[in-house]
Formats: structure tokens, sequence, C-alpha cells
């Protein structure tokens, strides 16, 4: 069983530790965000023009 302390460890790294980022994670991510997004307001504007066109 995980005792409170090592909860305490998990979610907050001791101030000596960096966060490890991978950029190539980030850039990942950032560009999922980029294509869902750009597919919702794609997906809205054929809606429109099929229901007003």
């Amino acid at each position: 069983m995980i005792s409170d302390v090592d909860c305490t460890r998990l979610a907050m790294p001791s101030g000596s530790e960096e966060p490890r980022r991978d950029a190539d994670l980030k850039r990942k991510a950032w560009t999922a965000v980029f294509l869902s997004s750009a597919l919702f307001w794609i997906v809205v504007a054929l809606l429109i023009w099929r229901f007003w066109g």
C-alpha cells in the first residue's frame, strides 16, 4: 500500500528535480490539438454551407 508520503512524492517531485519534457511528445500533442481543432471547424463550416447553401 502507498503511504501518504509516497503519494506526495509522486504528485509533487522535489524542487531539485527538473520536470522532464520530451520535445517530440510536446510537438505531437500540439499537432493533435491543431488538427482536431481544424477538423472541428471544417465540419462546422460544411454543416453551415449545407444548411444555408
